[in-house]
């Protein structure tokens, strides 16, 4: 079990369903099926004198069985029960080992409950990433704001892998997905279980919050950093490397009653904001005599080389209670370029983030070949008059070089994953050979809104 589940795993009790529908085994078939579509579930316990659990009946049992048979004879015996008090991931290593769809919960001899296949990997998707083996934030919240809530200082450290989307560029996501899983079992080896909460964040962050103290934070940030720059992957030639910030830990004493959100977000969007005032020095890259010393620009296609800018046509973000897709339509001359991202629900930063990071592949699209845009953070504050501003930072990949560019983006009309895709344009426009703005004085009041940065 990875020592992070201690903290935050539920058990069967929390997913179970305790209104039991069951039937006897001298029922009739007929009646089977009337529960079964009445209650719109597959399967019923087959209990014995109100209380002993003797078979389970499927729905696929009953296909092709006469409506007149027995419940008995058409029963399947080998059934799986199991406490009320087992972890959820232990019943779904049970149901994918056993082959088993439902789980009978039983306690003092008793069926209490039933648990299905849908319920278990419901709440498990809900907790955890299957590719790194990690809590996804939700649960790195719901620890960090018990910690608060009960007077705890913590300190919260993000790690931001550089360049990461150049590893799935230049060697494909198989790679990339090995980096993350490398990088995630490095950070799982380093953190104490007892006094820290290890989840990815989102994309190639991953965070911490811990019991540390700001100066042991720090010091344990750095060799986290040192641990990741030894990962060795087969196939990928490069060294990795991550830039991490850290706030927080900083208090002598417990915390008074405070609102433990809203401090829990102060304490990552500062973390955030100082990992990414650490970028610049660690993605310098050494130029062979033949660059320029210069930031190279991003030309766009000879093949689309209309004049002009990148500009904004549509955004469309559908959510559901556990994932969302952002597509994002952009325009260059009188071409259109489109993208769609999806991903995890956990907050408005992470919307924002997948707004942003399809108007990056959006743009992508309308570049030279081996050109890219990869997103390394977006943050959304209030500025000195008050009013909503978004900012992006973006690396731009370019078949020589890197180099790292931020835009901001004023939120108007209550739309903040506009200001998102315009933040987004407002670095890419300048990385780009471009003409003149429009004359047109709309275009240019917007214009002048997207490229206002914020110190």
């Amino acid at each position: 079990m990875p020592p992070w589940m201690t903290h935050i795993m539920k058990t069967i009790n929390d997913v179970m369903t305790t209104d039991v529908v069951w039937i006897s085994p001298s029922a009739k078939a007929k009646t089977a099926i009337v529960l079964l579509k009445g209650h719109s579930i597959d399967a019923l316990p087959v209990v014995y004198g109100h209380d002993s659990v003797v078979g389970m009946i499927y729905a696929s049992s009953l296909i092709g069985q006469e409506q007149d048979a027995t419940v008995m004879d058409i029963m399947d015996r080998n059934y799986t029960a199991v406490p009320p008090e087992m972890p959820v991931y232990q019943a779904a290593d049970l149901m994918k080992s056993g082959r088993n769809s439902h789980l009978l919960v039983v306690d003092a001899g008793k069926l209490v409950g039933i648990v299905s296949r849908s319920d278990v990997v419901g709440e498990l998707g809900q907790s955890y990433d299957t590719l790194t083996g990690l809590p996804w934030q939700d649960a790195f919240r719901e620890w960090s704001i018990n910690a608060l809530d009960r007077g705890m200082e913590i300190s919260v450290i993000l790690i931001d892998l550089d360049l990461f989307g150049r590893f799935n560029k230049r060697y494909g996501h198989v790679i990339g997905d090995k980096v993350l899983q490398s990088v995630a079992n490095v950070l799982t080896e380093e953190t104490d279980a007892s006094r820290d909460f290890l989840c990815r964040y989102a994309g190639d962050e991953f965070a911490i919050a811990s019991y540390r103290k700001s100066g042991e934070a720090m010091e344990f940030g750095k060799r986290l950093i040192e641990q990741i720059s030894q990962i060795e992957i087969q196939g990928l030639p490069e060294k990795i490397s991550a830039t991490f910030g850290m706030a927080g830990g900083r208090r002598t004493g417990g915390r008074e009653q405070v609102h433990s959100a809203a401090t829990l977000d102060d304490l990552i969007t500062n973390a955030s904001l100082n990992c990414t005032a650490s970028k610049p020095h660690r993605l310098e890259e050494p130029q062979t005599e033949a660059q320029e010393q210069t930031p190279e620009t991003l030309p766009i296609s000879p093949a689309r080389g209309e004049s002009g800018r990148l500009k904004i046509q549509t955004i469309k973000l559908s959510t559901s209670q556990t994932e969302a897709t952002a597509q994002v339509v952009l325009s260059f001359g009188n071409r259109d370029y489109s993208h769609s991202v999806s991903g995890y629900t956990m907050g408005g930063r992470n919307l924002l983030r997948l707004v942003a990071e399809a108007a990056a592949a959006s743009a992508t699209k309308s570049m030279a070949p081996g050109h890219g845009i990869v997103i390394d953070d977006i943050v959304s504050f209030r500025s000195g008059d008050e009013r909503e501003v978004v900012s992006v930072i973006a690396t731009f990949v370019t078949p020589r070089s890197s180099n790292t560019a931020a835009g901001s983006a004023v939120v108007r009309h209550a739309d903040p994953y506009r200001a998102a895709a315009a933040a987004l344009l407002a670095a890419v426009n300048r990385q780009i050979s471009i003409v003149p703005r429009s004359a047109n004085k709309a275009e240019a009041e917007e214009s002048k809104d997207t490229e206002e940065t914020q110190e």
